[in-house]
């Protein structure tokens, strides 16, 4: 605004401040001999690095200054600012500014600064703004978040070309063309990351939503579970809705539907939908068909009973402390490694977890464990082995490798490769890239291991070098992590600074040692599929090791015959 425009609007006391102020302004740029440029528009494009955003930038001549800060993460780049006549470029650093003036229609002056310093308290994670972000911030989060995964994510391209995924971040990049909360925004960020199909790759949204919704918002009121493409009732407060009862649509969409639609938004392994299966089936439902569908104060549920036929009932949205089910968790006062002997012949091995944590927490020593349990099991002279991995979804990756020491009956390899983005693992840095030996007194029976769709990361990979070596037959369902590996090891956070997501971005491709299969982006499928049926899982019956020991039975059997 101009001076004089300025001083006709304030009393005697205001045009002296103001008068003095712009003076020790306009002294300032005389100064720094600031540069200067011009425009006749208030709308100024920029490019930042190798981003161009057009009309991102509104001049405001009364901020001094008026900020605009560099998209993280900021490397040495270039900066230019285009107005409708002129522009201005900086080859900027992190940790520094860069101050000019642009002059708006020959008029008004506006200080304007690129800030490469930016801090986000860690504090500020844990939280969720309801508050709309402007187009702008929403494209500098998303921006960011991008150029972090090109940069930092090994397995990026494992499962999608770069011309797919740069299709898929500029698809969603044009939707932000409005103003949304953080939770809203976030839906960008998560389909994103299960389109990338890596299990690994993460945010904070998931907790962001646990965090809010139970305190602030009313949910879908049923506990549902999910088999194959059918939803069933787990827990209802509705008499006409008792457990076990099958949903069919909820406000006229397909059960199928809803569930196809809340797929998308879980990350898993390349088409594995186990994985997701299971987030769905231990209490995420609610929470994601809110977040998805929105917000409602009840529901028309189409459903069917045996007794009953097909049915249509509202139930009115609750809070979810109120039709939480009980705790369905059968084992949480298990040890996560185990040994018993249920039948004459047959040992179970129960390998719960690779993780340190969990078992120092459980007073566990995995190398001592092991060699005790099998040097006992040799010595019980047992023929046939079940090793129940369910629920196992990783830890350290020489834990994997040593359990299937104690089952190779000849030398074999664990890894065919480790890499970044930046270099290559070699084998004096990773000892499971090399030949490993069979334990002494490695097991030399059948074996017979039960897998499910939590079997994720390092148990995954396990299962992988099992699997090609024919080491054993595989009962249950689909594990959740992929056949030839996964992207894992160390970890980039990344906090987009505007929204307050974190991002977890993987930054090793681990590539297994394993035989050629028939599908590159599933995980280990297994040879005798034991799913559950809604009444089984109500009842807590174990159907898949039921069926496991019914063929180490028959193995017993057949060996007993062949002896006689």
């Amino acid at each position: 605004m101009k001076l004089v425009q300025l001083l006709t609007t304030w009393d005697r006391k205001g045009m002296a401040l103001c008068a003095i102020t712009l003076l020790s302004v306009q002294t300032v740029f005389a100064q720094q001999k600031l540069p200067i440029i011009n425009a006749t528009s208030e709308k100024v494009d920029v490019r930042d690095g190798e981003v161009f955003q057009k009309a991102v930038w509104n001049l405001s001549p009364d901020v001094k200054p008026d900020v605009y800060y560099a998209l993280e993460p900021v490397s040495e780049k270039r900066i230019t600012f285009y107005t409708d006549t002129d522009s201005i470029s900086f080859n900027v650093v992190a940790g520094k500014k860069y101050d000019f003036l642009i002059v708006l229609n020959n008029t008004d002056t506006c200080y304007t600064r690129i800030s490469t310093m930016r801090t986000v308290k860690e504090t500020e994670v844990n939280t969720v703004s309801l508050k709309p972000m402007e187009e702008q911030m929403l494209k500098q989060d998303f921006t960011i978040f991008r150029k972090a995964l090109q940069n930092e994510h090994a397995g990026l391209y494992r499962y999608k070309g770069k011309r797919e995924m740069d299709r898929l971040f500029d698809s969603c990049f044009v939707t932000l063309n409005h103003s949304m909360t953080a939770l809203e925004f976030g839906k960008s960020i998560m389909f994103l990351i299960s389109s990338i199909e890596d299990g690994h790759t993460g945010t904070n949204i998931p907790r962001l939503l646990m965090n809010y919704y139970p305190a602030n918002e009313k949910m879908f009121p049923l506990q549902t579970f999910f088999i194959h493409n059918k939803a069933y009732v787990l827990c209802s407060n509705a008499r006409e809705l008792p457990a076990a009862t099958e949903i069919l649509a909820i406000d006229n969409v397909p059960i199928g539907e809803i569930k196809n639609t809340l797929l998308r938004y879980l990350p898993s392994d390349g088409k594995i939908v186990t994985k997701k299966n299971q987030v769905l089936n231990n209490g995420a439902f609610p929470f994601l068909y809110r977040w998805i569908f929105g917000n409602k104060d009840s529901f028309c549920v189409q459903y069917k009973t045996t007794k009953a036929g097909i049915k249509t009932i509202n139930i009115a949205a609750e809070i979810v402390k109120d039709f939480e089910c009980a705790d369905r968790n059968q084992s949480a006062d298990i040890k996560p490694l185990q040994l018993e002997f249920p039948q004459n012949n047959i040992a179970l091995l129960t390998v719960h977890s690779f993780d340190d944590n969990r078992l120092n927490g459980a007073q566990q020593n995995f190398n001592n464990f092991l060699e005790t349990a099998f040097k006992e099991i040799n010595t019980k002279k047992v023929n046939n082995l079940i090793i129940d991995i369910r629920g196992n979804s990783g830890g350290a990756d020489h834990y994997g490798a040593l359990l299937y020491s104690y089952l190779a009956n000849k030398p074999f390899k664990y890894f065919a490769s480790i890499e970044s983005t930046t270099n290559s693992i070699q084998l004096k840095d990773n000892p499971l890239l090399g030949m490993q030996k069979p334990q002494e007194n490695n097991f030399a029976g059948k074996v017979f291991f039960l897998i499910d769709g939590l079997c994720f990361s390092t148990t995954a990979d396990f299962c992988a070098i099992a699997k090609s070596n024919n080491r054993g037959k595989f009962i249950g369902e689909e594990t959740g992590g992929g056949y030839y590996g996964n992207t894992s090891g160390g970890i980039k956070n990344v906090i987009l600074p505007n929204s307050k997501i974190n991002i977890t971005i993987p930054k090793f491709k681990y590539v297994n040692n394993v035989k050629k299969t028939k599908y590159k982006d599933r995980g280990i499928i297994p040879d005798y599929p034991v799913i559950p049926e809604i009444e089984e899982v109500i009842q807590h019956k174990d159907v898949q090791l039921q069926f496991a020991l019914k063929l180490a039975k028959e193995a017993v059997k057949c060996r007993i015959r062949l002896a006689e």
